[in-house]
């Protein structure tokens, strides 16, 4: 945990997934007596949870942690999705926690999320991103403690048209503010109108054993076609121009002229293949960069690289870096919001400007230097291990929701 002063009965079928008022959950205590000797009923506390969507990315595995370590003697969660459901549906109702697909119009969604509360009986909303935040102004008059979240750099996840609104509702809507970033966290702070009081807890991570890290790296290999021996530089993310794998490519190009490393780009394509596809034809890399789409298991293949390079323009707290991390592979970053919370430069990673050449002069010297690669990954490993477990900061995140008792 930080020592920073800021720190402060499973689904129905698919047919039936849709929007549904859940009721709240009895929990009979095992050997709880009363003092005529017979056992009674403890009803843990409802809380909303929303998120946009449960596709594959680093804020639905965050949630995925978050719930994967409640308490469910004290919290009675219910997950909502405001977008559409996905990978990590599965996952959440496997934990026994119901998932609720929200649907319509925007004040459809924030009837029906009303409706909901008012009948579970919530007196605790957990928004997952900046985005879903301003459903918090659905529950205006319930007396429900309101916490949002900022898991981007700020206002970026907002949609650009009418950006000052939203962030104005994604601020105003909350009681608290959690921030992955520090930076983010002082931002919000700094605003004199914002009411939502910002809390730092960064995003946390489940370390695979040494043993798992080794099997996901023969099987990657092999599955590749990639000897040991070779310098894997991965990428993984959305398709999207945010990660700017069109950077990524040319940190390739500039780095192979100095060191023979090969890469591997794993992530949904939204739009940018094709033109990523031509850069690497006109590089010259065809077969020295490879796309594969998304896959199950990100952090599996993350195993299997000796360099993660991360390109995006902009991030939060990027869990591929942690992943790659917890797995003691050095990664070399832009200098996105949080990276600088997780990476101590020339220590645990490398941080580079928005700059191709930068970024490649770091890779060229990872993959020179087996040694400094194996350092930097261990050090690296101890660090996330240290600060970011995902029980510890799933504990804090929980703690929140008593925070309106507490004064926090």
């Amino acid at each position: 945990m930080t020592s920073d002063p800021r720190t402060r009965a499973l689904e129905p079928p698919a047919s039936a997934r849709r929007f549904q008022p859940p009721t709240p959950l009895d929990i009979t205590m095992p050997g709880a007596a009363d003092r005529h000797g017979e056992s009674f009923t403890v009803q843990p506390e409802p809380v909303a949870v929303l998120i946009g969507q449960l596709s594959q990315g680093g804020s639905e595995r965050q949630l995925f942690m978050f719930l994967s370590h409640c308490d469910r003697t004290r919290w009675a969660p219910v997950v909502y999705v405001s977008g559409e459901l996905g990978f990590w549906e599965e996952h959440i109702r496997s934990l026994g926690i119901p998932v609720r697909l929200l649907t319509g119009s925007r004040l459809a969604k924030m009837r029906q999320l009303r409706a909901a509360c008012a009948a579970q009986g919530v007196r605790s909303f957990f928004s997952w991103s900046s985005y879903t935040n301003p459903f918090g102004l659905a529950l205006l008059g319930m007396d429900v403690w309101r916490i949002g979240s900022f898991r981007n750099a700020l206002f970026a996840d907002l949609p650009a048209r009418l950006r000052p609104f939203w962030a104005w509702a994604s601020l105003s809507a909350i009681s608290l503010a959690v921030c992955n970033s520090k930076e983010t966290y002082d931002e919000i702070a700094q605003r004199k109108a914002a009411r939502a009081k910002p809390v730092y807890i960064p995003n946390g991570v489940e370390p695979p054993t040494l043993d798992q890290i080794a099997l996901w790296r023969a099987t990657w290999r092999a599955r590749l076609g990639i000897g040991d021996d070779t310098v894997l530089v991965v990428g993984v993310g959305r398709l999207v121009q945010q990660k700017r794998f069109d950077r990524f490519i040319a940190v390739i190009e500039r780095a192979r002229k100095e060191a023979p490393v090969e890469a591997v780009v794993a992530g949904k394509d939204f739009g940018c293949l094709l033109d990523l596809e031509r850069q690497i034809a006109q590089s010259n890399l065809n077969g020295a960069v490879q796309f594969i789409g998304a896959v199950p298991e990100a952090r599996e293949l993350i195993s299997a690289a000796d360099i993660l390079l991360l390109s995006s323009e902009h991030e939060g707290m990027p869990n591929v870096v942690l992943e790659a991390m917890s797995a003691s592979v050095p990664a070399v970053v832009t200098r996105v919001n949080a990276v600088a919370d997780l990476i101590e430069h020339g220590t645990t990673g490398f941080i580079a400007d928005h700059d191709a050449d930068e970024l490649a002069r770091h890779v060229v010297r990872l993959a020179r230097d087996c040694r400094l690669r194996r350092q930097v990954g261990e050090r690296a490993r101890s660090a996330v291990i240290l600060r970011h477990g995902s029980r510890a900061i799933a504990h804090q995140l929980w703690a929140l929701c008593d925070a309106r008792n507490t004064g926090t």
